[in-house]
């Protein structure tokens, strides 16, 4: 009787895994099959998009600009990533448009208002992603420099050694500009006046004094003296 009982127990047992691996296979093929090729086709997960560019453009960069300038128009070129759309930001704001050519350049022409220009450019490529330049800033100036001389006046004559050599003396009217006496630089005070040391030659003596500012505003005058040893 013992043998026959654990023979039963074992057929039951047998039977019992015959069925979970049957229920098991059913469940794999009717959700388990179909859920495994979803996560493969990738339904239901985000997907990843290859191939899309997000990488963005050169940053423009110009070529050098002055500081200062006493021209309204501006001429400003570069380069960037070929065939980019390139803003031109004047003051915060965009100026102008236009497109860089098949070897990334560029040019752009604009008015400068008086005094400092914030000038920054920005590229974008067809599929929306934009680089910034760095910022560049330029005084707009046009005020005049006017020259004063106030020794000697022109057509002064000088005799004898001891007056071989004389004091040019003036001042001009802009702070930080420069002036050259006969292609001399002479140093300028914090108020705009100046004095240089000057030896005649005998005779007549010509001379030519040049006062300038940053931007390119300049005055001039010519002076004749006589000098008799």
């Amino acid at each position: 009787m013992p043998g026959r009982y654990k023979q039963s127990q074992y057929k039951n047992r047998s039977r019992f895994y015959i069925f979970l691996s049957i229920v098991f296979i059913v469940i794999m093929f009717k959700w388990g099959l179909p859920l495994f090729m979803n996560l493969i086709a990738g339904n239901g997960v985000e997907r990843i998009e290859t191939g899309k560019d997000i990488i963005p453009p050169q940053s423009p960069v110009i070529s050098a600009l002055p500081d200062a300038t006493n021209s309204a128009k501006l001429y400003i070129d570069g380069f960037t990533e070929a065939g980019a759309n390139v803003e031109l930001l004047l003051n915060d704001s965009v100026d102008k448009l236009t497109k860089a050519d098949s070897t990334g350049y560029f040019i752009f022409d604009t008015l400068l208002i008086s005094g400092q220009n914030r000038i920054q450019f920005r590229a974008k490529d067809e599929a929306g992603n934009e680089s910034m330049s760095e910022v560049t800033i330029i005084e707009q100036d046009s005020k005049p420099v006017v020259l004063n001389i106030s020794t000697p006046k022109n057509g002064n004559e000088y005799f004898g050694k001891t007056n071989q050599v004389i004091d040019i003396k003036g001042d001009i009217n802009k702070l930080g500009g420069q002036v050259l006496i006969n292609s001399s630089f002479v140093q300028v005070d914090k108020t705009g006046a100046f004095v240089h040391r000057y030896m005649l030659s005998s005779g007549e003596n010509t001379i030519k004094i040049t006062a300038s500012d940053k931007a390119g505003n300049s005055d001039e005058t010519t002076l004749k003296v006589v000098y008799t040893p």
